[in-house]
């Protein structure tokens, strides 16, 4: 019997990758999906022949045919007991320079693909016959403003209050639907854009954080157990992982 399969998209790297391989590890089959792959995934690749797929996909091209997309992948590999949408982008541009060009690019893949890639999953054809999970990758920045944000912030902020409206909807399907917003993560992208967050930066950061700042696996473990049994009677919540930085300075 196959074990339970599991979509998450933004595997080539940082939370997205971490999330991919412990549910791996935890013995759950996966469908990653990133614009393009790394040496990471092939690594998993190549660990997890049996239980790990990998579709190479640019979610921003075409979002209303993520939905067929989706049951196009269900009767290949089988019914899906779950969702991750973990892709997504970040601008940093004060509100001067914005454009709608700006808006469109930072939602297309923040929100938009998320919620065409969820549509597909909800449906009854693709999902588990018992229910499933729903997660989506929203940020503190949601909540808490930070100069040049305001694309970003929006989109995850619509993602919250996207999740509440689907978990209501999807819950006579015992669909559960939760969001979990980051604090500053350090990344692989993070570690790549020294020029911005250099290490005056991440002092700085860090110093707003009375436990520190995280790591993908802080974000992993929380989304694991939203995927499990174990929160079998949690939805429409957001879960706040940040290590105390929005108990303020």
């Amino acid at each position: 019997m196959q074990s339970k399969l599991i979509l998450v998209t933004g595997v080539s790297s940082g939370i997205g990758f971490q999330i991919a391989s412990d549910l791996l590890k935890e013995s759950y089959s996966v469908l990653g999906v990133s614009r393009n792959s790394s040496e990471k995934v092939k690594a998993l690749q190549s660990t997890y022949p049996e239980t790990f797929y990998f579709e190479s996909l640019d979610l921003t091209e075409n979002i209303d045919a993520l939905p067929k997309w989706v049951m196009t992948q269900s009767k290949k590999i089988g019914r899906f007991s779950g969702f991750v949408h973990s892709a997504g982008a970040q601008q940093i541009l004060p509100l001067q320079f914005n454009s709608h060009k700006n808006m469109l690019d930072i939602f297309n893949l923040n929100v938009f693909s998320g919620l065409a890639l969820a549509q597909g999953i909800s449906d009854k054809r693709v999902m588990n016959k018992k229910g499933g999970s729903i997660v989506v990758i929203s940020s503190i920045a949601s909540k808490i403003g930070e100069p040049g944000l305001v694309n970003y912030s929006a989109s995850k902020a619509a993602l919250n209050g996207a999740m509440r409206t689907m978990a209501k909807e999807l819950a006579t399907r015992n669909i559960r639907v939760n969001s979990v917003l980051p604090g500053f993560i350090m990344t692989e992208m993070i570690e790549k854009c020294k020029d911005v967050y250099n290490e005056a930066y991440i002092e700085k950061m860090n110093s707003k954080y009375p436990l520190g700042i995280g790591e993908p696996q802080d974000v992993s473990n929380i989304v694991c157990f939203l995927l499990g049994e174990k929160s079998h009677w949690v939805t429409g919540s957001e879960f706040d992982v940040n290590g105390g930085a929005n108990l303020g300075v």
